[in-house]
């Protein structure tokens, strides 16, 4: 899959941290829609941020609920970045709380493939209130709510349940 990260042993071997691999075949067109931004990408970083109701903080973008969060902006540490991408993509500010998965994804298509890293951390919010304006300019970000009930087609679902 990937070239070996040295990061990635490590953040795995921590007690309590899940580690999963995923891979997923895609067609030509889909590879293409991804090499932009995954081709460069080496960790990315997400957030299961739970109110003091037990709600979970979810973004719909590309038609999928998921955890907010993004890439690792090279000079940023885990932290920083995740603190960044929550609050870019809902407006909320957060405290980062435990390392709960670390993810080796890829996406093949023929002998091509594309690979990154992801670290799913939890994270408790200052305050609960959303942007009326989610994301940043060139992002899809649909829609950004916090949810009792984790829908069942939510990306990495087992991680943001398990991590509530």
């Amino acid at each position: 899959m990937t070239t070996p990260d040295p990061a990635f042993a490590d953040l795995s071997a921590r007690d309590g941290v899940r580690e999963r691999r995923k891979v997923e075949t895609v067609d030509t067109g889909r590879f293409a829609e991804l090499e932009p931004k995954v081709g460069p990408m080496t960790w990315a970083v997400g957030a299961v941020v739970t109110d003091d109701a037990g709600r979970v903080l979810l973004v719909r973008e590309d038609g999928e609920w998921l955890a907010p969060g993004g890439e690792v902006e090279p000079g940023e540490t885990h932290e920083e970045a995740l603190v960044r991408e929550v609050e870019e993509e809902t407006g909320v500010t957060v405290s980062v709380g435990p390392l709960v998965a670390v993810t080796e994804v890829a996406f093949e298509c023929g002998d091509d493939s594309l690979a990154f890293y992801f670290a799913h951390y939890t994270a408790t919010p200052a305050a609960t209130e959303l942007t009326s304006a989610p994301g940043v300019d060139g992002e899809s970000i649909e829609a950004v709510r916090w949810v009792e009930n984790v829908p069942e087609n939510t990306v990495d679902r087992e991680v943001v349940t398990g991590a509530r």
